[in-house]
């Protein structure tokens, strides 16, 4: 771990950030990953007799999790992110639903779950429906989860083409923390600025208000291939419904100001999602109504 860290350092500077994290898969169920806003040394599994937590001469505080309930308390004492990877599908089959009801996946620093085209359904006029149902569920659990975008690399070589895949997290922060604040970017996600993109679609700017029976939404949108359409989605604690809005008149290359009002009553929370005719698309993430 430690050389990791060092090499996440020494590959970043002021325009490029390397963040250490880890898909754990130990303990909270499924496959799941958790970062910490510092360098932080942990085992993933304690051996019989090991203390939570002991002092090392070199590392400093070195943890030992030995169950979902220790687990929760490293994430908690050294503020950690955690969230479900490719949930519902292949290692996380049946998860989150299966962990809905845990210490662990209700707490706020497990934020939610991942987004991406997986599996691929080229019949659908959108990207990544797996996930994207499951923000709305979770959601209308009564649980303000996020998703963000991910993208599994496993071993990389120079005949890899990684522009045309991988989805991209845009965070709204003044300027790139430097390797020791990073903290502040994972912080910014947590609170969910940011919006997610396959990047041929940008939403620089969104705006979702209303009161009890209506959804205000003001967009700013930038994009490559002509749009194909726009939707509101929103839940009212039990089911979710959407609104969408036809944009097949754009061009390739444009950008434009749109606002939509929607008639939805008892909503308690909305996202916004565009999406152009290839089915590229960018999201923010839900919010709840004040």
């Amino acid at each position: 771990m430690e050389s990791y860290f060092r090499a996440c350092r020494a590959q970043s500077d002021r325009e490029f950030l390397l963040i250490p994290s880890e898909e754990a898969n130990v303990h909270l169920g499924g496959h799941w990953v958790l970062a910490f806003p510092k360098p932080v040394f942990w085992h993933m599994k304690s051996l019989p007799g090991r203390p939570f937590r002991d002092q090392h001469p070199r590392f400093g505080t070195v943890y030992h999790a030995g169950g979902a309930g220790e687990m929760l308390e490293l994430i908690r004492l050294e503020q950690g992110l955690a969230y479900q990877a490719h949930p519902r599908t292949k290692g996380s089959t049946g998860f989150p639903d299966k962990i809905r009801e845990t210490d662990h996946f209700r707490d706020p620093r497990y934020i939610g779950a991942a987004w991406k085209a997986m599996p691929s359904d080229l019949s659908s006029p959108r990207l990544g429906e797996r996930a994207l149902k499951l923000v709305d569920d979770m959601n209308n659990w009564g649980l303000p989860k996020k998703i963000l975008g991910e993208v599994d690399t496993f071993q990389l070589d120079s005949t890899h083409e990684l522009y045309a895949h991988i989805n991209v997290n845009y965070v709204r922060l003044p300027r790139l923390p430097d390797f020791d604040h990073y903290g502040e970017l994972l912080e910014a996600v947590a609170r969910g600025d940011f919006f997610i993109t396959t990047g041929e679609v940008l939403l620089p700017r969104v705006e979702i208000a209303g009161d009890a029976g209506t959804i205000h939404a003001r967009a700013s949108v930038q994009w490559t291939f002509p749009l194909q359409f726009a939707e509101v989605v929103w839940g009212d604690g039990s089911r979710t419904h959407r609104r969408m809005f036809a944009l097949d008149s754009t061009r390739e290359f444009g950008q434009r100001e749109f606002e939509w009002t929607v008639e939805a009553p008892g909503w308690k929370w909305a996202r916004l999602a565009v999406w152009d005719i290839a089915a590229n698309g960018a999201m923010v993430n839900p919010v709840w109504r004040r």
